[in-house]
C-alpha cells in the first residue's frame, strides 16, 4: 500500500514540546495526576469496582462510572484498555474516561490480568495473547449494561487488545458501534527491537514496572512462582525467553510474538468503525506498520508527525489532542442517538 493513502490528522504540538520523548514522557508525567484527580472527581467517585467473571474462573477487575443522567433508557457506554503495566488510574486514561463522563457516556475502565490491583484475582501470570478473556469481558460488560451505544478505546498494548476484540467481536455477539486505537503495538516483535535500540530510560522504565508486578504476584502465590534468579537480568528481551518458556505454550519468543502481531491481513474480520492512529516519532511503535493494515471500509488508518507514544499533549495544562479526538468521535455517537430534527 503506498504510503500516501494513509493521511495525516492536524496535530501539532506546542513549539516547546515537540521533542518526541518529552511528549511521551509527560503522557505519564506525576505533577499531572493531582489536576487531573481533581478534574475527575466526579467519575472517580462515582466510580464501581466490579470483577468480571470470564471462563475458566478467570476474572478480571473493571471500574464502572454510570453516566450523569441515568433516566431509565439505555446509555452509550465507553470501555477502555490502558497499556502494558498501566491500569486504570494511567493519566491518559483516566483523562480520555473523564472526556466521556462528562459527555454523557457511562465509563468501564478494564484492567487487564495482573495490572492495576488485579494480582490476587487470578493464579496464572499475565501475556499478551490472553486475548480471550479480554473478548469475555467485553461482552459480559455489554450484555449487562444493555449500553444504545458502545465506543471501544484502547491505548498502546491496550489498543492491540481492542483491536484484536473488535477483530472477533462479530463472531462473540459483541455490536461495537466504534473502537479507537491510540499508538496500538502492531509488531511485538518490532516493539522490542524499538525498545532495545531507543532511549534506555524507556526500557529501564518498563522493566522497572515489569519486575515489581512479577514479584507482587509472586507474593500472592509463592507455592507456583519462584522467578527470582529470572528476574536479575535488565535484558527485556532475556526475561520474556525465559518467561515465554515458563508458559510452556509457545515454542520460542518468535512464536509468542506472533500471537499478538496484528500486521498485514489479520485484522481482516473488522465489520465496525475502527479508527487507528500512529505517531511518527513515537519512539516505542514503528508507525510505519500501519501501512501493512488491511484496506477496509471499516478500518481509518491516520498518521500524525509528532505526538510520542501516547503523548499529544497540546497546550501548557498539559492537556491531551486525544481527549479531543475521542470527544469529538464520541460526540458524533451521541448525534446518532439524537431524533431526527
Amino acid at each position: 500500500m503506498p504510503k500516501n493513502s494513509v493521511p495525516y490528522l492536524d496535530y501539532k504540538p506546542p513549539f516547546w514540546c515537540q521533542n518526541q520523548h518529552f511528549q511521551s514522557l509527560l503522557a505519564s508525567f506525576k505533577l499531572r495526576r493531582s489536576s487531573l484527580k481533581r478534574k475527575a472527581k466526579d467519575l472517580i467517585n462515582n466510580s464501581q469496582e466490579h470483577i468480571i467473571q470470564c471462563q475458566d474462573g478467570v476474572r478480571l477487575q473493571s471500574f464502572y462510572t454510570p453516566c450523569k443522567s441515568l433516566n431509565g433508557d439505555a446509555q452509550p457506554l465507553a470501555i477502555l484498555i490502558h497499556g502494558w503495566e498501566g491500569s486504570h488510574q494511567s493519566l491518559y486514561l483516566l483523562s480520555a474516561a473523564n472526556t466521556l463522563y462528562n459527555l454523557g457516556y457511562s465509563v468501564v475502565r478494564l484492567n487487564l490480568r495482573d495490572h492495576g490491583s488485579s494480582h490476587h484475582l487470578n493464579a496464572d501470570l499475565f501475556h499478551s495473547n490472553r486475548l480471550d478473556e479480554v473478548v469475555q469481558a467485553v461482552q459480559t460488560i455489554q450484555s449487562k449494561y444493555q449500553p444504545s451505544k458502545t465506543l471501544l478505546c484502547g491505548f498502546s498494548l491496550g489498543g492491540n487488545f481492542a483491536l484484536r476484540v473488535t477483530n472477533k467481536a462479530t463472531t462473540h455477539n459483541i455490536s461495537l458501534d466504534h473502537t479507537i486505537a491510540f499508538c496500538p503495538a502492531l509488531d511485538p516483535a518490532d516493539v522490542l527491537i524499538k525498545l532495545e535500540t531507543s532511549w534506555s530510560l524507556y526500557i529501564k522504565y518498563f522493566m522497572l514496572k515489569w519486575k515489581r508486578s512479577i514479584r507482587k504476584k509472586q507474593s500472592i502465590f509463592p507455592d507456583l512462582y519462584d522467578l527470582e534468579e529470572d528476574l536479575q537480568t535488565d535484558s527485556m528481551r532475556e526475561l520474556t525467553e525465559k518467561l515465554v518458556k515458563f508458559y510452556g505454550e509457545y515454542d520460542s519468543i518468535n512464536d509468542y510474538f506472533d500471537g499478538y502481531n496484528i500486521c498485514h491481513q489479520r485484522l481482516n474480520n473488522i465489520d465496525t468503525k475502527t479508527t487507528i492512529i500512529m505517531s511518527q516519532d513515537d519512539p516505542i511503535i514503528d508507525y510505519r506498520g500501519i501501512y501493512t493494515l488491511p484496506d477496509s471500509p471499516f478500518i481509518h488508518k491516520y498518521v500524525t508527525r509528532h505526538g510520542g507514544h501516547c503523548g499529544y499533549v497540546k497546550n501548557r495544562r498539559l492537556e491531551s489532542w486525544m481527549d479531543d479526538f475521542i470527544g469529538q468521535e464520541a460526540k458524533a455517537l451521541l448525534k446518532e442517538l439524537s431524533p431526527a430534527d
